[in-house]
């Protein structure tokens, strides 16, 4: 019996798929539709069919990647909390070191006004921040507005050690991610948080 053909969501599915994993060895402005359409094994016209023009498919594999870094951004929630604010770092450090050219690809796009990727770009940092907070509220933090714009601004600040280690790697990798932990409890107290009555051994 023949196989059933594929709906159009999964074919399109099948090509960001395929999209994805060949952004693992080829840089984001290098992939090309037509090496694309072939692993997926489409026409290149069909792809267009899907996704309405090459605009169409860069923004959606673009959406597809950045959906895969944030899933990788986000730490291991079974570690105990003491450990994780330096598990979070090295996993951050470790989505962009990995894929820089999405990361990039991403920043540049939302800042370009492309609405869409902004959106993405700013849930990638959201994520981060966010599970930062919750984790702080573990210790007795307060929630606070200057706490979440002190750890945003942290975040913004680990994003750009990362990217320049990445363009000029001047210090050993481990010193870089001891560089953005020490600067997190730096900026803590900025925002009002006592950082010697953190128990951080629990």
């Amino acid at each position: 019996m023949a196989a059933a053909p594929r709906s159009p969501e999964d074919r399109r599915a099948q090509i960001l798929d395929v999209a994805v994993r060949l952004l693992e060895t080829v840089p984001f402005d290098d992939l090309s539709i037509d090496q694309v359409a072939a692993e997926a094994g489409v026409s290149a016209p069909l792809l267009f069919h899907y996704f309405k023009n090459k605009q169409g498919f860069r923004n959606a594999v673009l959406e597809a990647s950045a959906s895969e870094l944030q899933r990788r951004m986000t730490p291991d929630a079974t570690l105990p909390v003491y450990w994780q604010l330096r598990a979070g770092v090295e996993t951050f450090a470790e989505a962009v070191i990995e894929h820089p050219t999405i990361y990039l690809a991403v920043m540049r796009m939302a800042g370009s006004g492309d609405e869409r990727m902004r959106q993405i770009y700013r849930g990638m940092r959201r994520t981060f921040t966010r599970w930062t907070v919750v984790s702080l509220a573990e210790f007795g933090v307060p929630t606070t507005p200057a706490l979440e714009a002190a750890v945003s601004g942290w975040q913004a600040f680990m994003e750009e050690i990362v990217l320049s280690w990445l363009d000029e790697p001047t210090m050993e990798r481990s010193e870089m991610i001891d560089l953005c932990e020490r600067a997190f409890y730096h900026l803590l107290p900025a925002a009002g948080v006592d950082v010697g009555a953190l128990d951080t051994t629990r």
